[in-house]
């Protein structure tokens, strides 16, 4: 049954979105699309709207805007042009007037409103860690809204507290890439937190981490046509993972990986 956008914006108001809150939200639209109006503009136009008017003018919102497939390429990257492949939410709220798009060629964020700037400008060149706009999000409390798909499997936040915690199976690789700088292409370095390719990893797609968060938090959901929209604090998350981790540093994995490049 097709929803309306009152019904949409009351949802978003019980997951927590009010006035001056600071919003990350990712996902899949594809199981909310029985909107009254139909079209996928209407859609995205629906959810962005909804979100503004409740955020007001000293709220913002929120988007990961990445496009992890330049890595290894020589595909310039464009700071205002290059789309965002996390979601067709995700590049319709970058290509808003106003946005404002951190710098990182692989793994950037667009924010729009009161302090889009503070979370997305003057950024370091790391993906994840200290200075990052995960980084500064979580030291705002921001309210991290997943729809259509359960956090454990939108829950980027969980490679930041890799990073922060140092897990064995990932180390910092530097990336030259040719980017846009002051309208001019230039080759920078960027990093990234990869994986050990030898380590044959087998994720465990948060779901530990999740089970324990539920037995002592709260993720509220919201039924919204065919799909639920998920909303949770990114701090307690991150203060609850970070204790996870240092009593299982492998707790993101299904198990221990047999080989450890990172013993020699």
């Amino acid at each position: 049954m097709a929803y309306s956008f009152e019904q949409l914006k009351q949802a978003y108001k019980n997951l927590g979105v009010e006035k001056d809150k600071i919003v990350l939200v990712s996902g899949n639209l594809a199981y909310l699309m029985e909107f009254e109006t139909p079209g996928k503009k209407e859609v995205l136009g629906a959810h962005f709207r909804a979100l503004m008017e409740l955020l007001g003018e000293g709220g913002t919102l929120v988007v990961p805007t990445g496009k992890v497939d330049l890595c290894n390429t020589d595909i310039i990257f464009n700071l205002e042009e290059t789309p965002s492949n996390m979601g067709v939410f995700s590049e319709y709220t970058r290509k808003k007037p106003g946005a404002i798009r951190s710098f990182h060629p692989f793994f950037s964020f667009t924010a729009i409103g009161k302090q889009a700037g503070e979370i997305c400008e003057d950024v370091t060149r790391h993906a994840y860690g200290p200075e990052t706009p995960m980084d500064r999000l979580i030291d705002m409390d921001a309210l991290e809204l997943s729809i259509g798909l359960h956090p454990r499997i939108t829950g980027c936040i969980v490679h930041h507290i890799e990073m922060v915690m140092g897990v064995p199976y990932r180390y910092t690789k530097e990336f030259i890439h040719p980017v846009i700088r002051d309208g001019k292409v230039v080759e920078e370095p960027f990093y990234m937190h990869v994986w050990y390719r030898e380590c044959d990893i087998q994720r465990d797609v948060i779901v530990k981490i999740f089970k324990r968060y539920l037995s002592e938090y709260t993720v509220k959901t919201e039924k919204v046509g065919r799909g639920e929209i998920y909303s949770y604090s990114l701090a307690d998350f991150y203060k609850l993972a970070v204790q996870l981790f240092k009593e299982d540093i492998y707790i993101w994995l299904k198990e221990i990986p047999k080989v450890k490049p990172y013993r020699s």
